[in-house]
């Protein structure tokens, strides 16, 4: 990225991957406050064919091959997939592929279940994602993701929305940028623009889980567990593709 330019989440992500890679099995609201709430919505997939969609460096395709499903992983950043590549070696097949445009690397009604794990908020429009996870789905297959929570990222924390919180829309979908080692620009979102879109590209939602910290969370990091408690950090979905 030159000056003047704005980041790129895929850019982020190929710089991060190798330090991501290191913290997310271990880091505690993803090992135990996202993924215990995201994988009891995933129903059993032994023998199954399922998309891990945004797949990162692997941690939901292992655990989805550990269950007996055969798995495809895509994610846009090809670093972050050479973690997965080591994490599983050839026990999956891997594609680079940008959940905003066409997944052109499956056919038609191609998988039994999509899993999406917290991939969704880097997509500036949600129709796009939906739309091509209802082509590459057997109807009446499964839709299983997670993202952050509406209530978590309102107000947004960032400058560029003015220093008055109230210049923010929580009806709007807004792009901000957050600061972790590099810029890594995301999407916030209302809860309707979560929902509606999955609606309209013909899913059946099915449960809907604001996750809580795990005992293993606070023992992990108990100074965050009470408030982690009281407020929303994601939402986790599962929806149907209607038959």
């Amino acid at each position: 990225m030159t000056d003047g330019e704005e980041p790129i989440a895929v850019d982020a992500y190929d710089e991060l991957a190798d330090s991501y890679a290191e913290e997310v099995r271990e880091n505690p609201y993803n090992a135990h406050l996202e993924f215990p709430a995201t994988t009891s919505l995933i129903p059993d997939v032994a023998g199954e064919r399922v998309l891990d969609a945004g797949c990162g460096t692997g941690v939901y395709t292992e655990w989805l091959l550990e269950q007996g499903a055969d798995v495809v992983g895509m994610d846009a950043s090809e670093a972050m997939l050479d973690h997965a590549r080591d994490a599983v070696g050839d026990r999956a097949t891997f594609h680079q592929a940008d959940l905003e445009k066409p997944l052109d690397f499956a056919e038609t009604d191609a998988f039994d279940g999509v899993v999406s794990a917290l991939a969704l908020g880097y997509v500036a429009d949600l129709r796009d994602p939906f739309a091509a996870f209802a082509r590459v789905l057997e109807p009446g297959g499964f839709l299983v993701f997670s993202t952050a929570h509406p209530l978590d990222q309102f107000p947004p924390d960032d400058p560029e929305m003015g220093d008055d919180p109230g210049d923010a829309n929580y009806f709007e979908v807004e792009r901000v940028v957050k600061e972790w080692d590099v810029e890594v620009p995301y999407y916030r979102r209302p809860l309707a623009g979560i929902l509606n879109p999955l609606l309209d590209a013909g899913f059946r939602l099915d449960r809907l889980v604001e996750p809580q910290p795990t005992e293993a969370f606070r023992e992990a990091w108990p100074e965050r567990y009470e408030k982690e408690s009281r407020y929303p950090v994601f939402v986790c979905v599962r929806a149907t593709l209607a038959e």
